[in-house]
């Protein structure tokens, strides 16, 4: 799932030397400079000694981030990688021998398909896939025909994640189903985020990583501010389907915490006059559109994808009930009218409840 959240910092400066009784701190910025890595901009801000430091951290953000996507492609092959689509192309064939970061990242989305009711289901690849073609038709000419109701009916009847079958000890995946196909995209950039943040936060004290819609933040800044400060961005949109810009609430973080943004906003195609997301819900096969745009504020990267998706297909009434049952996790929901749901627990990180940069 493509999301964007924007990513503000208080104080936009150059490298600045922080000075007192402690150690020298600089803030370094850098954005890789590709979008291969899942369709996205990847941008760390961190506050570190030396450019050596913080270059270290960056050769590793970039090898892992490579490394991850590769694994979790299911368009592409690599030369001596069995990745997701691997395991697509071997449908019905044969188990595939797969990479333990595979095995790990399926495990959690079958995990969450069964906790969000089947809404956030990896398995739903055969009906992604026609809703993926018309949205390439629309991108490249301009118009496309809405799906047949009856295909996508039929290409349902090939997503029970049930025939995914892991087999743990000898680390392959099997999907029993011929027909059935794996799409992980609701899942795999959140939790690749929260794999690499991870390992990073056993070395460096702090960061802010953004890989597009998905923001990690690890310790707090070493400047003037106590937490790290970033946009919910405003999902609305005019007549002509324009976003209106700026930011519809500030989050200050100043613990590890992640904010994922979700909306049809960015990916849509316009049929007869009416906009078609790219986000399907697996009860009707079609884009619901109850929400502008939906965040998630948890620790967990990964999750806060999975709760993205999921509540993004409840009514407001059920997704406030949800995430009251998930520790640790708050919501944002925004309704096509611009009618706004916060969770009680937002009252620790928006700007809306009263917190800033430099709040204790």
């Amino acid at each position: 799932m493509k999301k964007l959240a924007s990513l503000f910092l208080a104080c936009v400066m150059m490298c600045t030397t922080l000075t007192g009784c402690g150690p020298k701190y600089e803030k370094f910025s850098e954005m890789l400079l590709t979008q291969q890595y899942f369709n996205t901009v990847i941008t760390v801000i961190s506050y570190q000694k030396s450019q050596e430091d913080f270059d270290e951290m960056m050769d590793y953000v970039d090898s892992e981030f490579n490394r991850l996507n590769q694994l979790y492609d299911i368009y592409y092959d690599y030369p001596g990688v069995n990745n997701i689509k691997t395991i697509n192309d071997n449908a019905g064939v044969a188990p595939v021998k797969v990479d333990k970061d595979i095995i790990g990242m399926l495990k959690f989305a079958k995990e969450w398909h069964d906790k969000s009711g089947g809404r956030m289901n990896i398995a739903l690849g055969s009906v992604l896939k026609v809703w993926h073609d018309a949205r390439e038709e629309y991108d490249f000419y301009g118009t496309a025909t809405l799906p047949d109701i009856q295909l996508l009916k039929e290409k349902a009847e090939h997503t029970d994640i049930n025939n995914m079958i892991i087999d743990e000890e000898n680390s392959t995946v099997f999907l029993t189903d011929s027909e059935m196909r794996l799409d992980v995209g609701a899942v795999a950039k959140g939790y690749a985020t929260e794999m690499i943040c991870d390992a990073l936060a056993e070395k460096y004290d702090n960061f802010l990583m953004s890989a597009g819609g998905n923001v990690r933040a690890h310790g707090a800044p070493k400047d003037d501010r106590n937490r790290w400060g970033i946009g919910i961005e405003n999902p609305m949109v005019d007549e002509n389907w324009q976003m209106l810009g700026g930011n519809a609430d500030m989050a200050y973080f100043n613990t590890d915490m992640s904010l994922v943004c979700s909306g049809g906003y960015q990916r849509f195609m316009i049929i007869d006059g009416q906009r078609y997301h790219h986000l399907v819900d697996p009860s009707t096969l079609y884009p619901e559109e109850v929400y502008r745009g939906v965040a998630i504020l948890c620790e967990d990267s990964g999750m806060a994808d999975a709760l993205s998706t999921t509540l993004f297909l409840m009514e407001p009434g059920v997704a406030m009930e949800f995430i009251e049952t998930v520790d640790n996790a708050e919501c944002v929901l925004i309704e096509m009218d611009g009618t706004t749901y916060k969770s009680s627990g937002t009252d620790k990180y928006l700007a809306s409840r009263g917190i800033t940069a430099q709040t204790k």
